[in-house]
Formats: C-alpha cells, sequence, structure tokens
C-alpha cells in the first residue's frame, strides 16, 4: 500500500503513469515467481490487480478471472475474484452484468460491501456520478456499505475522471454534516475527499472552502482541515 501510495500522489504527474505502469508490472514478475500456493503469491497478484493501469495488463486480470491463464497454486477464491473484478472496474474491462452475477453467488455482507466498491471503481464519469449520488445525495445505505463505496470512488488510474467532484464534495459538505450522524459524516468527508487530484488547485479549493465557513463547527472543521492536511 506504501509503495503503491507513492506511484499514485507523490511521483510527478508527468512520470505518474509510467510509474504506476512499471510497479504493476514488477508486481507481476513477482507473483510468477513466488512460491506456488504460498501467502506471498496471493498477496503479489491482490497488489498488481490493484495497479493494473494498461489494456495489457488488465487483460492479464482478465485472464485469472476468466481461467484462461493460470499461476501454479494460486486458487481464485471469492475473496480474490473480487479484488480480481475490482482491478478491471478501474480499468473499464468488466463484462456486462459482470459484478451483479457475482454478487448473486456471494450473496453475504461482504458480497454486498465487494459490489458496492467494484461498481464505485468502474473509471467513467457516469459511475463515479453515480457512486456519489447513492451515498450523498441518498441516504439508508450501511455505514459499511458508503465506506467501501467511498473507497471505489476515490479510487482510480487516471485522476482526471475525478476532476469534476472536487466543487461536488465541496458544495455537498455543510448538507452532509446537517443530515447525518457523526459517524456517517466522517465517513463520508474523509472517504469522498479526492486524493488521487492532489495538487495546489485541490489545496486552495479546500482552504477557500474553510475560509468560506468559519462558523462551521469546530469538530466538522476539523475533519475538512485534517484532510487538507494530508
Amino acid at each position: 500500500n506504501d509503495l503503491s501510495g507513492a506511484a499514485h500522489l507523490y511521483v510527478d504527474p508527468s512520470l505518474r503513469q509510467s510509474a504506476i505502469e512499471k510497479l504493476a508490472a514488477a508486481l507481476w514478475d513477482m507473483a510468477q515467481q513466488a512460491e506456488p500456493g504460498s501467502d506471498r503469491q496471493l498477496q503479489f497478484v491482490r497488489a498488481f490487480s490493484a495497479n493494473a493501469n494498461t489494456p495489457e495488463q488488465a487483460a492479464i486480470v482478465r485472464s485469472l478471472v476468466d481461467g484462461t491463464a493460470e499461476l501454479p497454486g494460486l486458487k481464485i477464491d471469492t475473496d480474490l475474484k473480487w479484488d480480481l473484478l475490482a482491478g478491471l472496474a478501474r480499468n473499464n474491462a468488466l463484462h456486462d452484468g459482470e459484478i451483479d452475477a457475482a454478487l448473486e453467488a456471494d450473496k453475504t455482507a461482504t458480497g454486498e460491501q465487494a459490489a458496492a466498491r467494484g461498481r464505485a471503481e468502474i473509471a467513467t464519469p457516469a459511475a463515479k456520478q453515480a457512486a456519489f449520488d447513492s451515498i450523498v445525495e441518498k441516504q439508508g445505505a450501511p455505514n459499511a456499505v458508503i465506506r467501501s463505496t467511498a473507497a471505489g470512488f476515490r479510487t482510480v488510474n487516471d485522476p482526471a475522471v475525478l476532476q469534476p467532484f472536487l466543487a461536488k464534495y465541496l458544495d455537498a459538505l455543510n448538507n452532509i454534516w446537517e443530515t447525518r450522524t457523526y459517524q456517517m459524516a466522517e465517513e463520508l468527508i474523509s472517504g469522498l475527499y479526492p486524493h488521487r487530484i492532489a495538487s495546489p488547485e485541490l489545496r486552495d479549493a479546500v482552504q477557500h472552502w474553510l475560509d468560506k465557513n468559519p462558523k462551521a463547527a469546530p469538530a466538522f472543521r476539523r475533519l475538512v482541515i485534517v484532510e487538507l492536511a494530508d
């Protein structure tokens, strides 16, 4: 996670996609070299899927899901399949109805959360808007589903898809605080903060919101300040 975070957030933006591609390629190499059936093999596959960001890398993830390619000793269980589907979602490489079919096969609370995250990870403006609306405009979702949806929403290969949501996020903050419990407000304010578009623009926009809302509840302002500081 630390290595992935460094590649996605701290590498020079002009070099970022190349760095993530190289990271994913190295992780796939290590997965292939790991002891068959070992925990290291499993973790390398999961990390590869989480960082795959080219059509060629997405094709490898697809081959693991479909069983057209295998790693010796690797078992594609329910949890790993959800991780692989999330990798496909980030690359817009899901088949129609694939998440619904996976949820039909895994009718559990964990399955509901994984499906919510997978839908939110689809890297299209429409999918991101649907995810945002499902937890900001609508109420009633369990905290775990809100958390999963927010995690999927903010996870992208190309940060540009999140750019339009900076203003939407800031516009929604007061309503979130006024209409939700503290715990749910914290989940939304922290979970939807668009870290992947870290830039002077993000910093200045959030600081402008703080300057415009000096009388907001201290606990509310603190949630926003913590995200800005990060």
